[in-house]
């Protein structure tokens, strides 16, 4: 089983005995061929039936994996982009061009381009 799988599923993984096995090269297109150290109860079994489910939905293949960075666009990591996560929490800012044609005071302009760039002198700043 996937290590992921192992800690999510532990009380499960410690009773399967095809410990050192994918779970692609168990998964038969059905089932999950894996056998027991010994019988388990309806909790257990509940357990077994969302791995099995788990692995119904998941394609199988022989690609080697990738890793994946989430928070850009393109998939590769930059230091910007996490950047971005830690210092915004994942929101993005966003400055509307449109609030310059507004009709308000320019210092409402001002306090609008200064939130839009999270630099308002506020105490979490």
């Amino acid at each position: 089983m996937a290590w992921s799988l192992a800690i999510q599923y532990w009380e499960i993984y410690i009773l399967v005995n095809e410990k050192s096995r994918t779970v692609a090269s168990l998964w038969d297109g059905e089932n999950l061929k894996c056998t027991f150290r010994r019988c388990v109860d309806n909790r257990l079994m509940n357990l077994w039936l969302e791995v099995v489910q788990l692995a119904s939905t998941t394609v199988f293949s022989n690609d080697e994996d990738a890793l994946i960075w989430r928070f850009n666009s393109n998939g590769v990591y930059f230091s910007r982009s996490l950047y971005k996560i830690v210092n915004f929490r994942g929101i993005v800012p966003v400055h509307v061009p449109v609030v310059w044609h507004l009709k308000i005071p320019p210092r409402i302009h001002f306090f609008l381009w200064l939130l839009s760039k999270n630099k308002l002198l506020t105490k979490d700043n």
